[in-house]
């Protein structure tokens, strides 16, 4: 939901699709106790994990965002997802990186051209290639975020 800051709907990207989450794109106030027993999976935005590393706003916005993670880990058994770009992966925390869900974001609008039976590849190094075939991967419309709430 652009230009929200907490939403909640049912995830529809990566592993943990068609669970009921918390979105989180920009945090004021630490996210009370009642709501994280509400709901099973947390998932912050690139624009929180900006927030996060840049410490925009102060060592103490940074604190809050790197704190709320680390208290949803700490003290239930929620699933938290993070997203991550090319300019954030290595800057994630160790410990956040290990325990939560990466969904790593690729900017690249050439995939919608390629046919369902087309391979994409991504190449990591020197014989390091990851692949998969388009029909293969799950395909996100606008129309899938129809039924989240902003809270």
């Amino acid at each position: 939901m652009y230009g929200k800051k907490v939403w909640r709907g049912k995830e529809v990207e990566g592993r943990y699709s068609d669970i009921m989450t918390y979105f989180v794109r920009e945090l004021d106030s630490k996210i009370e106790t009642d709501e994280i027993a509400m709901y099973p999976h947390f998932y912050f935005t690139i624009e929180y994990v900006y927030k996060m590393l840049e410490g925009a706003g102060g060592a103490s916005v940074k604190e809050l965002h790197v704190s709320q993670i680390r208290n949803i880990l700490d003290t239930t058994y929620n699933v938290v997802t993070m997203e991550a770009d090319s300019q954030t992966l290595k800057k994630i925390p160790m410990d956040l990186f290990n325990r939560c869900h990466i969904i790593y974001r690729v900017q690249d609008d050439a995939l919608q051209y390629l046919k369902d039976t087309d391979t994409f590849s991504v190449d990591a190094g020197w014989y390091r290639v990851s692949q998969v075939t388009k029909c293969n991967m799950m395909h996100i419309n606008p129309d899938n975020y129809k039924f989240d709430e902003e809270l």
